[in-house]
């Protein structure tokens, strides 16, 4: 299982400063999926824990869940069930219960979710992150055999900020200025990040940084063609 990680480089004086402040360091993970969902808080790194070599890892092993949390801004997402998931996997909602199963035959790369309940959950996946399988998006789906399909990207957006917001928290719009890293044909970036100055990659295209209130929907969830279709058909 491939590790993936990301280094920020930060000063003594501005950790200090960052520290003192009460600055927490957020990260969200990209997907891509068809229609409408949100990308959540998928960590958060507190003060307490800012290093002169800030240091986040995480692997491609992953969990599918469902819930009953509405998926709009600011919401926490309470998981009711939660089921080991590989890409490829199928995750049934089953009907009269709402307790999740998984098979093979989902969409190829994929996470895919097929709801047989006869009620509406968000669903959505969970990713190891510094050793904690987190929330990362949340979608809507509804019941009688409707499905959604998401798939993981190797992107994260990176933000600081004295704001205090829970993991699994839905965001639609960045609380304060940040990055957006991808890290497509890599497992590794280093980045810069100076209270000033913000981030910078030496010039690498792979770091975009991005404003205050930006969008993180659009920044996060990459929309793709409808492969629910070909889901709901099996």
């Amino acid at each position: 299982m491939t590790t993936f990680s990301t280094t920020i480089n930060i000063s003594p004086e501005d950790v200090k400063i960052l520290k003192e402040e009460g600055y927490s360091l957020y990260g969200f993970k990209s997907v891509a999926a068809f229609g409408d969902g949100s990308p959540t808080v998928w960590f958060r790194l507190p003060p307490e824990e800012l290093l002169t070599a800030t240091k986040i890892t995480w692997q491609e092993q992953f969990q599918a869940y469902n819930s009953t949390s509405t998926v709009a801004s600011m919401i926490v997402i309470e998981a009711r069930n939660t089921i080991d998931a590989s890409l490829d996997d199928l995750i049934t909602i089953e009907k009269g219960s709402g307790n999740l199963k998984s098979t093979s035959g989902g969409y190829p790369g994929a996470v895919s979710f097929l709801n047989k309940d006869t009620q509406h959950f968000a669903v959505g996946i969970n990713q190891l992150v510094n050793g904690k399988p987190n929330v990362l998006c949340a979608f809507p789906i509804l019941g009688a055999g409707h499905a959604r399909v998401i798939t993981p990207i190797n992107k994260i957006a990176l933000i600081f900020s004295k704001h205090r917001i829970e993991t699994a928290t839905v965001m639609t719009r960045a609380m304060s200025a940040g990055a957006f890293f991808d890290l497509t044909g890599t497992d590794s970036r280093t980045v810069d990040y100076g209270i000033n100055d913000g981030w910078s990659a030496k010039g690498g295209s792979w770091l975009k940084n991005f404003r205050v209130f930006t969008d993180l929907k659009n920044l996060l969830i990459e929309r793709t063609n409808s492969f629910e279709k070909a889901v709901e058909e099996r």
